[in-house]
């Protein structure tokens, strides 16, 4: 059976594992911290305070933004529930946007439509490692947050998303680009807020009277920094990948995730719209080895909140048309051969 997805661990994890345990300090301390400066200096931002999970990471960017009961924080019906679970954490409204059939990301003319005078922040998702365009809502006048859980390392206009919001968020949960097995982290280009999220975070601090202890452990930091001395190698291996599915499906009857011209995609997921049953076409699949899978499941976030499908077209569609095809570095050439001529005979 080949997996849907798989993270790429080797000797270098395990070497670095071992080590940390050998120092006898495994909570947060000094790996952590060279974790953060590490991946803050790769995406080109001042600082970063890693967490225990993605959403965290993203909880705690709200947090330090003074949200308050009532304040609304726009995000896209088309993504992961983690996203509204964070903003419900923080006692904020979520204020729901369609999405763009072509990359599935939220556009700040949608966003523009939805903003009152309560609105507080936008999150903005890059879906599957393929860029919004982000510069568009830096116009807008709130705050802009990054999620960038599945775009580490993917660029827009030349810079690396991540560094265009007012904050940033990652994860680095199982299935991401690289992992820690669990684990996020918050970056950020202003100094108030690093500061700000550090003291949120701080159990000694005496500045706020609520402490968030999402703290990440030196072991998943040990991990995290391997991870992201190979996020190179990763890229490179799955766009290797990628344009051998681009050729491979070119004359097949499906519509593939398509960026704009000044992004560059790093495939987090493989994303096909197809014209048949996705249910049906997943357990054919399935029966002949290959795991395809739904990844935004089992609802848009519209559903879960009660708002009506009708002004949620794209998102609808989008959810009954596209599946996701096994892309990560450890397929071998006998796999993708695999995948590709299963895809092509169930299609």
């Amino acid at each position: 059976m080949i997996e849907h997805s798989k993270p790429t661990m080797g000797r270098q994890e395990q070497k670095a594992i071992s080590a940390t345990m050998k120092t006898n300090y495994l909570a947060e301390g000094k790996i952590v911290s060279k974790f953060e400066k590490e991946l803050a200096q790769y995406i080109n931002s001042k600082g970063g305070v890693a967490t225990c999970t993605g959403t965290l990471a993203l909880h705690l960017a709200l947090m330090c933004l003074d949200i308050n009961s009532g304040d609304e924080i726009i995000i896209p019906s088309y993504a992961c529930r983690s996203l509204l679970n964070s903003v419900l954490y923080s006692r904020a409204k979520p204020v729901l946007c369609d999405v763009s059939v072509e990359d599935y990301n939220m556009s700040s003319r949608e966003a523009e439509k939805k903003i009152t005078r309560r609105t507080k922040a936008i999150i903005i998702p890059h879906m599957y490692g393929c860029p919004a365009k982000i510069d568009e809502f830096k116009e807008l006048g709130v705050y802009i947050i990054e999620d960038c859980a599945h775009s580490i390392g993917a660029e827009y206009k030349n810079r690396k998303v991540g560094s265009w919001g007012d904050l940033s968020i990652f994860s680095f949960e199982g299935t991401k680009y690289i992992t820690t097995g669990e684990g996020g982290m918050v970056l950020s280009n202003s100094n108030y807020l690093l500061n700000r999220l550090k003291k949120l975070k701080e159990p000694d601090s005496s500045e706020f009277k609520i402490k968030y202890t999402y703290r990440m452990t030196n072991l998943q930091a040990a991990v995290g920094r391997v991870q992201l001395s190979r996020l190179g190698e990763f890229i490179r291996k799955r766009k290797l990948v990628a344009n051998i599915y681009n050729m491979a499906f070119a004359d097949c009857d499906m519509q593939l995730l398509k960026g704009c011209p000044e992004s560059i995609d790093i495939y987090q997921r493989y994303m096909i719209r197809i014209n048949k049953d996705i249910y049906s076409f997943m357990k054919k699949c399935y029966k002949k080895g290959v795991k395809v899978k739904q990844p935004v499941k089992p609802h848009p976030l519209h559903r879960y909140l009660n708002l009506s499908a009708k002004n949620f077209p794209n998102t609808e569609y989008i959810m009954r048309s596209a599946v996701s095809v096994p892309i990560y570095p450890l397929l071998t050439g006998k796999q993708i051969k695999h995948v590709v001529d299963t895809i092509k005979k169930v299609i």
